[in-house]
């Protein structure tokens, strides 16, 4: 979304309450809502009014609302805007948990946390702490880390942040305000979405083909639209996969240069290429350098607990926006700058261990859902951690949530989408080790069958599955 009316809550709750099972469940209290949907809480009364008076909803004094026609039920938080909100209510540790692309951490961190310079890390505890731009060490690193994409970088362009999220935040609340256009893929990454969408911004989608943009439908919108920026993942997208070719990466990076537009670059996932190069060189080398910002991340490569990101710009900018991180949080935290910083010196043993990982688990999700699921498709991912599986007839919103009470954590299609679209797709993670996603991947298809099975008419016949070793 955003919802901006009653109406769209309205529609969105009574999609909800369609879902098998959802009759007597207890809906979130007025404010709960209003705050999930950034809506006000008088647009949820009215919505939850409306719903009250056509018989959608009921009401017990002292039990908030329910859905209609009662038969008891736990309550469950109907979902809102929130692109990552996953991430707040993850699954307990019992139950399957396919909903974060975000791999575990490599052998090579915990190395690096045993083997901290003691010297290095006394001298830094005896001052302040306070480092808004990062430390000089990482910076010099990161400097490092670009020149080997072919993209000569000095301390000064990097500023260091508490994970990618942050910089996208850092680079929204400088540049976007209310009703400026950002072009994104669609689709593209949720958490950037729910940045965007804070800043209430127009969103405007492009097509995600095999080997990036749909570059015919972004030079139309960058001409006639004139977005203050685009926003890209061209290495690793996520969640397709797909990497930018270098011809489309050339004339990405014409259009962009010709009409004047900003890019800021995504390659948070860049590091998880499969191709054993490592990741193409950024796109936004090829522009001048005020037109482009890009955006990195150690929690892909080594480990999301590091929370570490990072900002590629020019001087001035870096230190606009590091004005801005000051008023936040005035500098990451030291000690996994630190960490990250040993890191990169091992990038290329990172990276070749991330793609015998991902490796082996594409092939055990491809092989496990070929046999169990031969009607899902997906296109072959370059890159990235997870496949992005078209269920046929399937509204994955709703399945989302049949899987969440029967212990399946998994994320659907619209939260990938500026414009809720790919309503029949789920991004299915496949880092976990072979067994333990092989068993979760059979037990997600069995519930898929089942759902579907309960939500055909009596006597209706299913369809033929698709012979896998046909076409």
């Amino acid at each position: 979304m955003p919802v901006s009316s009653a109406a769209r809550v309205v529609r969105l709750l009574q999609g909800w309450e369609n879902a098998p099972g959802r009759l007597g469940e207890r809906l979130p209290s007025e404010r709960g809502l209003a705050a999930a949907l950034s809506v006000s809480r008088g647009t949820v009364a009215e919505a939850y009014a409306r719903l009250r008076e056509d018989g959608w909803i009921g009401s017990r004094t002292g039990s908030g609302s329910f859905a209609s026609a009662a038969r008891g039920g736990d309550a469950i938080a109907v979902p809102g805007d929130a692109r990552l909100s996953t991430f707040g209510g993850r699954a307990p540790e019992r139950l399957v948990d396919l909903s974060s692309g975000a791999p575990g951490g490599l052998p090579l961190v915990a190395r690096a946390m045993a083997g901290l310079d003691a010297g290095l890390v006394s001298r830094l505890v005896a001052g302040d702490g306070y480092h808004v731009t990062g430390l000089d060490c990482l910076r010099d690193a990161l400097g490092t880390y670009y020149a080997d994409l072919g993209v000569p970088t000095s301390a000064g362009q990097i500023l260091v942040t508490s994970g990618s999220q942050q910089a996208l935040k850092l680079i929204a609340e400088a540049l976007v305000g209310p009703g400026d256009t950002v072009v994104v893929e669609d689709p593209s990454y949720r958490g950037a979405l729910d940045v965007f969408r804070a800043r209430r911004a127009r969103l405007v989608p492009v097509p995600v083909e095999s080997d990036g943009p749909d570059l015919r439908v972004l030079e139309r919108v960058v001409e006639h639209l004139r977005p203050r920026l685009v926003y890209l993942l061209p290495a690793a997208h996520n969640p397709t996969g797909s990497v930018v070719s270098r011809g489309k990466a050339r004339r990405l990076a014409e259009i962009l240069g010709r009409h004047g537009t900003l890019l800021v670059e995504d390659g948070s996932p860049a590091d998880l290429v499969f191709a054993p190069g490592g990741p193409p060189p950024p796109v936004g080398a090829a522009l001048d350098p005020a037109q482009w910002i890009a955006i990195g991340s150690a929690s892909k490569v080594f480990w999301g607990g590091l929370r570490v990101g990072w900002i590629r710009a020019g001087e001035a900018m870096v230190q606009s926006l590091a004005r801005t991180k000051a008023v936040e949080d005035l500098g990451s935290s030291v000690l996994s700058q630190l960490l990250t910083a040993d890191c990169l010196r091992e990038i290329a043993a990172a990276r070749a261990a991330r793609r015998a990982q991902l490796g082996a688990g594409l092939r055990t999700a491809v092989a496990t859902l070929q046999v169990e699921a031969p009607e899902w498709s997906w296109p072959e991912p370059a890159g990235g951690s997870a496949l992005w599986v078209r269920l046929p007839g399937t509204a994955t919103t709703a399945f989302a949530q049949v899987a969440r009470r029967n212990g399946i954590s998994v994320v659907p299609g619209p939260v990938f989408s500026s414009v809720d679209g790919f309503q029949d797709h789920l991004r299915i993670p496949f880092w976990k080790e072979p067994d333990e996603l092989e068993a979760g991947l059979t037990r997600l298809v069995r519930l898929w069958r089942a759902d579907r099975g309960a939500r055909r008419p009596s006597g209706a016949r299913p369809p033929a599955p698709r012979d896998p070793t046909c076409c």
